[in-house]
């Protein structure tokens, strides 16, 4: 079978503006569902904020950035925000428990 490098390339293009469509049409379920006043366990919610995690992950690896990357920003964001005791640590403690569930979930 004969590689076709244009081919490939094509497709890469495709399923990224796939994934920045898809990426954005979940943004905006997200802003509607919390207008229209969706309750935490509303199991739709959940599933737009997975969607929205796992469309940017698999983003970042068709431009060229690994899980493990991301993971690493995340943390970094995630001390940094420690760090600087931002409102939504100050007032919720937000950072420090993700830090702890992404933690737990790496053992």
């Amino acid at each position: 079978m004969k590689f076709d490098k244009s081919s490939d390339i094509t497709r890469n293009v495709k399923i990224i503006e796939w994934m920045k469509k898809e990426l954005i049409m979940s943004v905006g379920d997200v802003f509607d569902l919390i207008f229209r006043g969706v309750k935490p366990i509303d199991d739709v919610l959940q599933d737009t904020l997975a969607n929205i995690i796992m469309i940017t992950y698999l983003l970042g690896k068709r431009l060229g950035i690994s899980f493990k990357e991301i993971d690493y920003k995340i943390n970094e964001k995630i001390k940094m925000g420690i760090d600087k005791n931002h409102s939504v640590e100050s007032w919720y403690g937000d950072f420090t428990n993700l830090k702890k569930h992404l933690d737990n979930n790496r053992e």
